[in-house]
């Protein structure tokens, strides 16, 4: 990639979630930014994660994930289950989760809300594979500015 197409897409603003897969603290959790919705009618957002990363094929032999809102001022969350994939997937022996009422997959306590999905489609995109959930359930337990790449100055770049 140049550095001028690096430079643009370094600019793009993305929120910073923590995102879940798997049952209880056998999953796995990591934080991701590359989140977006796709669809209204049913409701899907897409998640786009790196081939190498251990959680890909935790998400496509589990088939759902659970995305957690983090608020402003919530780095230390993210900053948790941030980091190499090489790091394991012990991230959730100490959270206590509770099950998603529709995937299972762990829900963290103390996140601004969350959304379970169960996944409809992947698609190969690059070095990415983007996997399309459709949202079954969701839940926001408080407003405010969410946390995002700017306000956090927790970035991704592929």
């Amino acid at each position: 990639m140049s550095k001028d197409i690096a430079k643009v897409l370094r600019n793009l603003e993305y929120g910073v979630y923590v995102i879940t897969m798997g049952k209880g603290t056998d999953g796995n959790a990591f934080t991701g930014s590359w989140v977006s919705q796709v669809s209204s009618e049913p409701p899907m957002v897409a998640l786009a994660v790196n081939n190498k990363h251990q959680s890909t094929p935790k998400l496509k032999e589990h088939g759902g994930f659970v995305v957690h809102l983090l608020a402003e001022g919530q780095e230390m969350i993210a900053k948790t289950y941030y980091g190499p994939a090489e790091s394991g997937y012990d991230k959730l022996r100490s959270a206590n989760p509770t099950s998603s009422p529709a995937t299972g997959s762990p829900i963290l306590s103390g996140s601004v809300g969350w959304i379970d999905c169960q996944i409809v489609d992947t698609i190969s995109t690059g070095n990415h594979t983007l996997f399309i959930g459709e949202v079954k359930a969701g839940e926001l337990n408080q407003s405010g500015t969410i946390l995002t790449k700017t306000n956090s100055k927790l970035s991704y770049t592929g």
